[in-house]
C-alpha cells in the first residue's frame, strides 16, 4: 500500500513538473537600448548584434573578432561650439600664463588670456595645435591625469551649463554596455588628444586606457634619480583624424572592426576602410545631430563635426544613420 502511494506521488509530481515547464513565461525580454525609440536605426543595431553572436548563423563572428570602434567628440559626448578639449586648453593656458609671462604679448596665447573672441575666431589650425601642445605639455604624463580630472570636476559647458562628464550621450553608453555583454572589444579612435582622453574615458565609458587611440604629441623619457618617467612635449606628432584613423586602426588594433560609430566626415575614411573587403559582416553607424532643443543643432558651418560627404556615402552604401531628434528618447544621463 505504501509503495502504491509513493508511486502515485511520483507520477503526480512528474505531471505537475511537465505542466510547469510547458507554461509560457509571458516575460518581455529586457530592452538593451532603452533610450532609443523604436526605429530603423535601433532595429539595425540589435539585428546585427544578434546575427554576429548567434553560433548557428552564417554571419557568426568569434569573440576575438567582434571589434567595435567609436569616435569620441560628437559621437560619445558633446563637441560644440568647440571640442571640449579646446576649452580645457584655453583654461590651462590661462593658468600656465602665470609663469609664462611672455605669453601676455605672444599670439595666439595673448588672445586667450585677454578673452579676445574676435582673434580666437580667426585662429588657424596651426594656432590651435600650438595652444593644445602647450596646454598638454607635462614632465610626467601620469600627473596630467589629475590636471584633466580636476578641470572636469570644476568646468561647465558654456552653452549647456553642465559639467562635461554630464554631457556624454546616454544612448551611446547603453550601446557600449550592450556590445560588452555580447563580448565585443571596444576601442575609442578619435581626433582628440590621446592623453586627454585617457585621463577620464576609462571611468566615463568603461574603456581601458590601452583601447584609447587619439592624436599625439611627441613623448620623451625623463630620468630623475633612479626613476624614469614619460614626459609629453608641445611638439605635435600624429593627427588621428580622416586617413589618420585608418592608420591607427591598422597600427594599434591590427584588423578591421566590424562596427564603426562616428558623427562626421572625419570618421568617413575609417568607415570606408572597415566596410570594404571585410571578411566579416559590418555595421557602419553615423550620429546626425538634428536636435537643437536637447543638444545643439549642427550645420555645415560648424568648426568641427561637419557631416556632408559622409551623409552621401552613408545613403549610397546603406549605412545606419541615427537621427538624434527622432531616434533618441533622451540625450544625456539623468542627474
Amino acid at each position: 500500500m505504501k509503495n502504491i502511494q509513493y508511486i502515485s506521488f511520483i507520477i503526480v509530481t512528474m505531471i505537475l513538473s511537465c505542466n510547469t515547464k510547458s507554461k509560457p513565461t509571458n516575460q518581455i525580454p529586457k530592452d538593451p537600448l532603452p533610450s532609443f525609440n523604436i526605429s530603423e536605426a535601433k532595429n539595425n543595431i540589435t539585428e546585427f548584434v544578434s546575427r554576429v553572436t548567434d553560433s548557428t548563423s552564417k554571419d557568426f563572428v568569434n569573440k576575438k573578432d567582434r571589434i567595435a570602434v567609436f569616435d569620441n567628440d560628437g559621437t560619445l559626448w558633446v563637441e560644440q561650439p568647440l571640442p571640449s578639449q579646446i576649452f580645457f586648453a584655453f583654461d590651462r593656458i590661462k593658468e600656465l600664463a602665470e609663469v609664462n609671462l611672455e605669453w601676455n604679448n605672444d599670439m595666439p596665447f595673448k588672445a586667450i588670456i585677454e578673452n579676445d573672441t574676435k582673434a580666437i575666431n580667426d585662429f588657424t589650425e596651426e594656432d590651435l595645435v600650438k595652444i593644445v601642445g602647450e596646454a598638454h605639455a607635462t614632465n610626467n604624463v601620469n600627473e596630467f591625469d589629475t590636471i584633466v580630472q580636476n578641470w572636469l570636476g570644476a568646468a561647465k559647458h558654456p552653452i549647456l551649463k553642465k559639467s562635461y562628464t554630464q554631457l556624454v550621450y546616454q544612448p551611446m553608453l547603453e550601446l557600449m554596455d550592450y556590445l560588452r555583454v555580447n563580448d565585443f572589444n571596444i576601442y575609442i579612435v578619435s581626433g582628440g588628444s590621446q592623453e586627454f582622453m585617457r585621463a577620464w574615458v576609462p571611468e566615463a565609458y568603461g574603456v581601458p586606457k590601452r583601447n584609447i587611440i587619439g592624436s599625439t604629441f611627441k613623448r620623451v623619457t625623463v630620468e630623475k634619480d633612479t626613476t624614469i618617467a614619460v614626459a609629453q612635449t608641445a611638439k605635435f606628432e600624429f593627427y588621428d583624424d580622416h586617413e589618420g584613423k585608418v592608420v591607427s586602426i591598422d597600427r594599434f588594433i591590427g584588423q578591421k572592426p566590424i562596427m564603426v560609430v562616428g558623427n562626421s566626415d572625419g570618421d568617413l575614411e575609417m568607415m570606408e576602410y572597415s566596410d570594404t573587403e571585410n571578411q566579416y559582416p559590418t555595421l557602419m553607424i553615423y550620429l546626425d545631430h538634428t536636435d537643437g532643443d536637447r543638444e545643439i543643432l549642427y550645420n555645415d558651418d560648424m568648426p568641427a563635426g561637419i557631416l556632408i560627404k559622409g551623409r552621401e556615402v552613408a545613403k549610397e552604401r546603406g549605412w545606419t544613420v541615427i537621427d538624434m531628434k527622432t531616434d533618441w528618447k533622451t540625450v544625456f544621463p539623468k542627474p
